[in-house]
């Protein structure tokens, strides 16, 4: 092996490879070459030492580009996988050749011969009919075969020969003058080409490379595959799923190594599969090319990962506020009660006082917090949320104050921020607040008025500053009196109070109206997940029925807006029930779907305060707006009467009717 230009390292690497004559004629362009800068090696072997000595070579000093001529060259070419540029034998540089080996001719031997590889050249067929050179053309089909070329050679009257670097040898040897075939300018006009296929693969490399390096940082297993399925890229953690390196996968088939996989799986669509013993999340996509698919990129998650995301993303959503989903707008309705509710709702937003919130279960308490909330200039801070009955008290206190690292066993490394000071700036909404312990509520009162909260296990306090809104479905003022719950914290958190009305409360009209917005809901619902489905307008007459089978049932909706949201949920559910029968047969089958509605008719159930008479109807309403009043001025009946333009006498009376 020879090198020359050698000097810079960050040229591109091009090897010549050819012996005889031909490699003679490669080392003198290599030695003068002043083209493009390269570092140029010659490699003197032919065909399968040829092969051998370049990937040697390659191991120690990558090569970019091969420059091979002939029968060698195409030997080599079809066993290497480098960009190979071959020496062309060109017109102009044949007729030259040719003319040469005419003048090596003699009256004994007059005809000139041309030796090519595998298959005559119809250039030279082309030339010899158009001036009548008289050439002989003979082939031959390697290294073994050169011998025998030349032997037919010696039995024709050729006096010259045009071949290849080995027959051209061969044939001097054996007395016939020869002119190689390859010209000088030819072999440079090769190495040019060898210097461009070594920059696209260099720039080829370099983008893989880039590829590899952005494939390694991901934490999922990535492959690219092209048209034929074979692995083209892919990264570490993909190579240990499929039990190889990324070195020894690559060039391989897909399906060969893990058959698993399906890679015409729909674009876009997930897909669980087994692979190396674990159970992972695929995905496919196609792999475009001028606007043709060239193969497909497989990404397999780890569902662990996806899952801890997931929680991450959620907790996150939960600190910055995103969980609001609720305004004030939404708590829907339009009887005189729910008007009222959202006008106090609106004026408390814009205040910073603890607001409690009254009403039965499924009233839309929390919706009215989250109104509030968003309502009010805390909007844009967190909103935290914890149900105060669905957690133990331990559990509960560790949620609501967090702990420092080590307050007890099992306390996590760190420790761990609670629910109050992450709610700092913004909105802590304690729901069920009725059924805190009595021990927590003596800590919570102390939030409350010191506004500072003390880690478990913490020595100094952390200033905080929250809005809390409470809400509970008991009657905090009995529980008081039972001692269940601490009259102090029960002022402290009664500053502002709301009382949600009861679905039996707001009348037909609003039933109506929130049992539409739940169906559209409902129906959005499914066509989102299905994109597609039926008996669209058939639910909402059986919706408009059932309200009506339950409001002569006497249904009392104990389970208020939750309830109903429930039954609309079913409704849509059995909704093919239903179209199947007929219209006579409707109210039957709606029975059969809501026996709620049966139950009720059958226990003579009627709807608490509902009245019948227009002065019951009166009556009650007189006593609900006095109670709500009263609520609102925390009791105070001067105010009251204020406010409701009545005398304290009227107000006794009215309180006496109770």
């Amino acid at each position: 092996m020879n090198e020359a230009n050698a000097g810079n390292q960050q040229a591109p690497h091009i090897v010549t490879v050819g012996r005889y004559r031909i490699g003679r004629l490669m080392q003198s362009v290599g030695e003068q070459w002043h083209g493009a800068p390269l570092r140029l090696t010659h490699v003197s072997a032919s065909f399968d030492d040829a092969v051998h000595d370049v990937v040697a070579l390659d191991a120690h000093s990558p090569i970019d580009a091969l420059v091979v001529a002939g029968a060698s060259g195409a030997h080599v070419r079809a066993r290497v996988d480098f960009p190979v540029a071959m020496v062309e034998v060109r017109g102009l540089g044949l007729l030259e050749a040719l003319v040469a080996a005419k003048g090596l001719t003699t009256a004994e031997r007059p005809r000139v011969g041309v030796v090519s590889f595998d298959t005559p050249s119809a250039q030279i067929a082309q030339f010899d009919a158009m001036f009548g050179l008289g050439i002989a053309q003979f082939v031959y089909h390697g290294a073994d075969d050169a011998a025998a070329c030349v032997q037919q050679l010696q039995a024709t009257d050729v006096g010259a020969v045009v071949a290849p670097g080995l027959v051209a040898d061969l044939a001097q040897q054996a007395g016939i003058p020869s002119v190689l075939m390859y010209s000088e300018a030819a072999v440079r006009q090769a190495v040019g080409e060898a210097v461009l296929l070594a920059q696209q693969r260099r720039a080829q490399r370099d983008r893989h490379q880039w590829l590899e390096n952005v494939l390694g940082e991901l934490q999922d297993g990535v492959v690219a595959v092209d048209a034929q399925g074979r692995i083209r890229a892919l990264n570490q953690r993909m190579a240990a799923l499929l039990g190889g390196s990324v070195s020894s996968l690559h060039g391989q088939r897909l399906q060969d190594v893990a058959p698993t996989l399906p890679v015409g799986q729909a674009a876009g669509s997930d897909e669980v599969v087994q692979l190396g013993g674990r159970t992972l999340v695929l995905r496919v996509a196609p792999l475009m090319e001028s606007g043709a698919a060239s193969g497909a990129l497989l990404v397999c998650r780890d569902p662990a990962v996806i899952q801890r995301a997931d929680r991450s993303l959620r907790a996150n959503q939960r600190q910055r506020g995103a969980g609001v989903r609720w305004r004030l707008d939404d708590f829907a309705g339009d009887s005189a009660v729910v008007q009222r509710v959202r006008e106090l709702a609106a004026q408390y937003a814009a205040s910073d006082a603890t607001v409690l919130i009254l009403g039965e279960s499924g009233t839309g308490k929390e919706m009215l917090a989250q109104g509030m909330h968003a309502a009010s200039p805390r909007a844009a801070q967190p909103f935290l949320a914890v149900n105060c009955a669905a957690l133990a008290e331990s559990l509960l206190e560790a949620e609501l104050f967090g702990y420092e690292e080590g307050a007890f066993t099992g306390a996590r490394r760190g420790g761990k921020t609670g629910l109050i000071e992450a709610a700092h700036t913004g909105t802590l909404f304690l729901d069920e607040i009725g059924d805190m312990p009595l021990a927590l509520q003596s800590r919570l009162l102390r939030v409350l008025q010191e506004r500072e909260v003390m880690r478990v296990g913490a020595t100094a306090p952390v200033p905080v500053d929250v809005r809390v809104i409470a809400a509970t479905h008991a009657d905090l003022l009995q529980l008081v009196e039972q001692g269940r719950f601490r009259r102090d914290l029960y002022f402290r958190l009664a500053v502002l109070c709301l009382r949600t009305p009861t679905l039996r409360e707001r009348g037909l009209d609003d039933l109506r109206l929130l049992a539409t917005h739940a169906l559209e809901r409902q129906w959005q619902a499914l066509l989102t997940a299905r994109g597609t489905a039926a008996h669209g307008s058939l639910l909402h007459e059986a919706l408009a029925q059932l309200l009506a089978l339950a409001a002569s049932a006497g249904y009392g909706w104990s389970g208020n807006v939750r309830e109903l949201d429930n039954w609309v949920e079913r409704l849509v559910a059995c909704r093919h029930l239903l179209a199947e029968a007929a219209v006579n047969e409707r109210a039957q089958r709606l029975l059969d779907i809501f026996p709620e509605c049966r139950m009720a008719h059958a226990h003579g159930e009627s709807l608490p305060q509902q009245p019948t008479r227009l002065r019951d109807t009166r009556e009650q309403a007189e006593q609900l707006r006095v109670r709500e009043v009263l609520e609102s001025v925390q009791g105070d009946q001067k105010k009251a009467c204020e406010l409701l333009g009545i005398s304290r006498a009227t107000l006794w009376r009215r309180l006496k009717r109770e």
